[in-house]
């Protein structure tokens, strides 16, 4: 994991003694409307979407000071768990709507928010992890993508504390 590959997003989110729920968007997207519902406000001050390739599949999340890593990057399927030496896993996530929510869980969370992401959580659909606090910073891990690919299925999700 180098910080200093393609990165075509450059968002950041504040960890203060909560936890980081990241789920699947299709999880909570009817919660965004209207847009200035509180649930929508919470998510627009506190969180971050990323966007990915449609991945049904479960893949690990793995935590290795001072990065959050989601390897989804096609040319890893066979090489996932080579990854195992840069940290730990620290749970699994699928996307199957192609994007993610990554979403500081603190205490003033609108209650149907937090209802609903209990019920991902439920269901699987959704991680939540406890990484130390501070300010991280979001970005795409670029890789080098073969003639006539899609960009977006050669990249993995990166985490990086500041």
């Amino acid at each position: 994991m180098r910080p200093d590959c393609g990165a075509s997003i450059d968002d950041f989110f504040v960890i203060d003694n909560d936890f980081l729920l990241i789920v699947d968007l299709s999880h909570i997207g009817s919660m965004l409307n209207p847009y200035n519902s509180p649930s929508a406000s919470y998510v627009r001050t506190h969180g971050v979407i990323v966007h990915s390739h449609i991945c049904p599949e479960s893949h690990p999340i793995f935590w290795g000071e001072p990065f959050l890593l989601l390897p989804l990057s096609y040319h890893l399927s066979e090489n996932l768990m080579g990854y195992k030496d840069i940290g730990k896993v620290v749970g699994s996530i699928s996307c199957s709507s192609g994007s993610l929510l990554m979403l500081p869980i603190r205490k003033d969370i609108p209650a149907s928010l937090g209802s609903l992401m209990g019920e991902a959580l439920a269901k699987e659909a959704g991680v939540q992890i406890k990484i130390p606090n501070g300010t991280y910073r979001v970005f795409y891990e670029q890789f080098e993508t073969p003639e006539g690919a899609k960009k977006e299925l050669y990249q993995n999700i990166a985490v990086q504390k500041q």
